[in-house]
C-alpha cells in the first residue's frame, strides 16, 4: 500500500511545483513509511510516492518506477493479487523482471497491452502512468473504489493525490468549500464521487480511468461496471451455484493472503467476517490472526460473538474494549484522519482496531461489501414494504396528499416548538410523535420514485433543513431508480455504487492507512460481485436480507447457533458519548457565536438543533454529530 501524488503542467510557467510535490509526498508519509521517491521531468511533469512494503521488500519495489525502455513512468497504490499469473504471460513475450513484486508486472502489462491491461487485474489500486513519448497521463481507480484518488484541473495544471491533504501542498490552488458538496454531506453524511469538499477537486470514480493528452481537457472513460453482469443471469441448482461461489471465494481469499509480511482479519462474529475467517483458516498451516473491537455498552458489543467464532475456528484472537476516554482521545484527530467532512462515527472503532492490529500485522482483511453484494441490509425490505403500501393507495388520495403535505407548516412548527417556552417533556412529545413522523410521511409520500424515498429515509438532515442550514444548494444525486432489475436489486446497486465507496471504503482506507497497515477487501473481488448480481434474487438475498447463499457456505464451517442473532451493524454508542463525557465537544465546536462568526452555517439553525438535543430529543444525535464532525474538519483544514 502506498500514497501517490503528481502533476502535469502544460503551461510550463507555474513555479515551485517540484517543491510542492515533495511536500505532497511528505503529507502522505503515513500511507507509506518504508520508502519514498519523486520523478520529475523538466517539461513540467512530476510523480511521487510513499511506499508501504508488502511484496518484494527489496529496493526493486521502489517507485516511481520507469519501464525497461524508459518511456513510461508509473506510481501505484494498492495490490494486483494475480500478478504472478500475469507475469507468467509476459515473460514469454520478452519482458524481464528484476524483483518479485507486482509493480514491475503492472508496468510491463501496460507496456504490452495498453490501457486494456487493467481488464486482467484482480485487485485494488490507484495508478498514475506518464508516457513521455505520447505526452499522456493516465490515472486509474479500481473497480469498486477501494483505493482513493483525487485530482484537480484548472485548464493548465492537473494535480492528483491519494488524499486531499496532499493536494493542499500545491500552492497554485486555493482551497474553497463547494457548498453543493457540503449540502450533500449534511444530507447523507459523506460526499460521493465525483465531488469533493473543495471546488475544482474531484474524486476519480470507481471503475474509471482519466486521460490527459497534449491538448484538451481530461477525458474520463469507464472500463468496468457490474451492470454488464446483471444482464447475464446464472442458471443451475442451489447446490451447484453455492459450490461455484465457494470455489470462487476460496480463490479470491487465497490471492489476498499473498504477502511478504504478517496478515490478519477483522472479525466481528457476523456472517461476512466469519465466512472470510473460516475460508482462510481451513487451508492455513497455522492459526491466523483475528482482531475485534468491542464496547463497554453491552447493546453495542459484538466482541463475545467474535470470540466464540474465533475459538471454534482456532484463530489467534485479540480483542479490546473501546472506552469513552479512548474515543475522547481519538475524536480530536477526526479532521486529520478524514480530510473532508465525514459522518460515519464507526470510524472511531475502525481506527482503534486498525491500531491494535498494526502491533502484530501489516496487512488486514475485512469483510466489507457483503451487505451490498448479497442484499444484507434489512432496510431494503422495510422500504419495499412501505413503497408497495404507498403504491396501493388510490391515485386520487395520493394526489391529494401530495398536494397538501408540502403546504403544511411542518418545518415552521418545528422551529416554533424549538423557541417557545414549553416544558421539555411536551417539546419532546411534539417532536417524536408529531413533527418527525410528519416529515418522514411527507418525504416518502411526495417522493416521485422508490429511489427518492430511499434517499429521504437515509437523509441525516431533511432537504428543507439543509436549505435552512446552508442557504440554497444544488442537489445533484443519482437515485436508485436509475439502476436495472427488481426494486431490491436497484437499492443494492445504489449502495454498491455510492454508499460503499463514499462511506464504508473511505472509512477503512483512512483508518488503516493512518497507522500504516494495508486493508484488503476479499468480498470485493470483482468476480464475486459479478457472480452475486447474476444470481437469482431469492438465492442471493433470501428472506429479509439473510444472505441465504452465504449462510449455505458458512454453516459448513461454523455452527448455526454461533451466527443466528439479530443484525447489529457496526454502530457506536454515540448518544451516550455526546450526552456524557464528550458533551464538552458540543459546547466547544457548536458555540452559537463561533458558528455565526465562521459564516458558513446558519447559527440559529445550529443553535435550535443543539437546544432540542439537550432538551432530550435523542433522534437529533446524528444531526448534532454531522455538525460536530464538520466543525472539527473545518478547524483542522480551513
Amino acid at each position: 500500500m502506498c500514497g501517490i501524488a503528481g502533476y502535469v503542467d502544460r503551461s510550463g510557467r507555474v513555479a515551485g511545483l517540484n517543491q510542492d510535490l515533495d511536500e505532497a509526498v511528505r503529507a502522505l508519509r503515513h500511507r507509506g513509511p518504508n520508502d519514498q521517491g519523486c520523478w520529475t521531468e523538466q517539461a513540467g511533469v512530476g510523480i511521487g510516492q510513499t511506499r508501504l512494503a508488502i511484496l518484494d521488500l527489496s529496493p526493486n519495489g521502489h517507485q516511481p518506477m520507469v519501464s525497461e525502455d524508459g518511456q513510461v513512468v508509473m506510481s501505484f497504490n494498492g495490490e494486483v493479487y494475480n500478478f504472478a499469473e500475469i507475469r507468467a504471460e509476459l515473460e514469454p513475450l520478452g519482458h524481464h523482471f528484476r524483483g518479485t513484486g507486482d509493480s514491475e508486472v503492472i508496468l510491463a502489462a501496460f507496456r504490452q497491452w495498453g490501457m486494456e491491461a487493467v481488464q486482467r487485474f484482480i485487485g485494488m489500486f490507484a495508478i498514475a502512468l506518464w508516457d513521455s513519448r505520447t505526452r499522456r497521463l493516465h490515472l486509474l481507480r479500481d473497480r469498486l473504489g477501494v483505493k482513493p484518488l483525487y485530482y484537480g484541473w484548472d485548464g493548465q495544471v492537473l494535480c492528483f493525490a491519494s488524499e486531499l491533504k496532499a493536494l493542499r501542498a500545491f500552492r497554485h490552488w486555493t482551497p474553497a468549500i463547494d457548498r453543493d458538496a457540503l449540502g450533500e454531506y449534511f444530507q447523507f453524511g459523506y460526499i460521493n464521487a465525483p465531488r469533493s469538499i473543495y471546488q475544482g477537486i474531484a474524486k476519480l470514480e470507481p471503475g474509471h480511468w482519466l486521460e490527459l493528452a497534449e491538448d484538451g481537457p481530461p477525458r474520463l472513460q469507464r472500463y468496468w461496471s457490474v451492470l454488464d453482469a446483471c444482464s447475464q443471469p446464472l442458471s443451475g441448482t442451489e447446490e451447484e451455484l453455492t459450490a461455484q461461489l465457494e470455489a470462487l471465494m476460496t480463490d479470491a481469499f487465497r490471492l489476498r493472503m499473498v504477502a511478504d509480511v504478517p496478515v490478519g482479519v477483522f472479525l466481528s462474529g457476523g456472517i461476512d467476517s466469519s465466512l472470510v475467517t473460516a475460508l482462510l483458516q481451513k487451508d492455513a498451516e497455522r492459526p491466523i490472526h483475528t482482531f475485534t473491537i468491542g464496547f463497554a455498552e453491552e447493546r453495542f458489543d459484538e466482541s463475545p460473538f467474535a470470540r466464540r467464532v474465533a475459538e471454534h475456528l482456532g484463530t489467534e484472537h485479540t480483542s479490546a474494549i473501546l472506552q469513552t476516554d479512548e474515543a475522547k482521545r481519538i475524536l480530536p484527530m477526526w479532521g486529520q484522519l478524514y480530510d473532508e467532512p465525514f459522518f460515519d462515527s464507526s470510524g472511531v472503532p475502525t481506527y482503534l482496531v486498525s491500531r491494535m492490529a498494526s502491533e502484530q500485522v501489516t496487512v488486514v482483511l475485512s469483510a466489507d461489501g457483503g451487505d451490498e453484494a448479497f442484499g444484507g441490509y434489512g432496510i431494503y425490505d422495510y422500504m419495499l414494504a412501505k413503497w408497495q403500501k404507498r403504491q396501493s393507495w388510490p391515485a386520487a388520495w395520493l394526489a391529494l396528499l401530495q398536494g397538501v403535505l408540502p403546504r403544511l407548516p411542518i418545518d415552521a412548527t418545528d422551529r416554533l416548538v424549538t423557541w417557545l417556552p414549553l416544558p421539555q417533556s411536551l417539546r419532546r412529545l411534539l417532536r417524536t410523535k408529531l413533527i418527525e413522523p410528519a416529515i418522514q410521511l411527507r418525504d416518502v409520500l411526495c417522493a416521485s420514485s422508490l429511489g427518492e424515498a430511499y434517499d429521504a429515509k437515509f437523509s441525516v438532515w431533511p432537504k428543507a433543513k439543509v436549505a435552512r442550514l446552508l442557504g440554497q444548494f444544488r442537489r445533484v444525486r443519482v437515485t436508485a431508480d436509475s439502476y436495472p432489475g427488481t426494486p431490491a436489486d436497484q437499492l443494492g446497486l445504489w449502495d454498491l455504487h455510492h454508499y460503499l465507496p463514499g462511506d464504508v471504503l473511505a472509512k477503512v482506507d483512512r483508518a488503516s492507512m493512518a497507522v500504516s497497515i494495508e486493508g484488503r477487501e476479499p468480498l470485493l473481488d470483482h468476480r464475486i460481485i459479478e457472480f452475486a448480481y447474476r444470481l437469482p434474487l431469492a438465492l442471493r438475498r433470501g428472506k429479509l436480507g439473510n444472505k441465504h447463499i452465504l449462510r449455505n457456505i458458512l454453516y459448513k464451517y461454523v455452527p448455526r447457533e454461533l451466527i443466528e442473532r439479530p443484525k447489529r451493524g457496526f454502530a457506536v454508542p454515540l448518544l451516550e458519548w455526546l450526552r456524557g463525557d464528550l458533551a464538552e465537544l458540543v459546547d466547544r465546536y457548536l458555540d452559537t457565536d463561533a458558528v455565526r462568526t465562521q459564516g458558513i452555517l446558519d447559527a440559529d439553525q445550529v443553535a435550535a438543533t443543539v437546544r432540542a438535543f439537550r432538551d432530550g430529543d435523542d433522534r437529533l444525535v446524528q444531526q448534532v454529530w454531522t455538525l460536530l464532525a464538520f466543525q472539527m474538519w473545518h478547524e483542522q483544514w480551513m
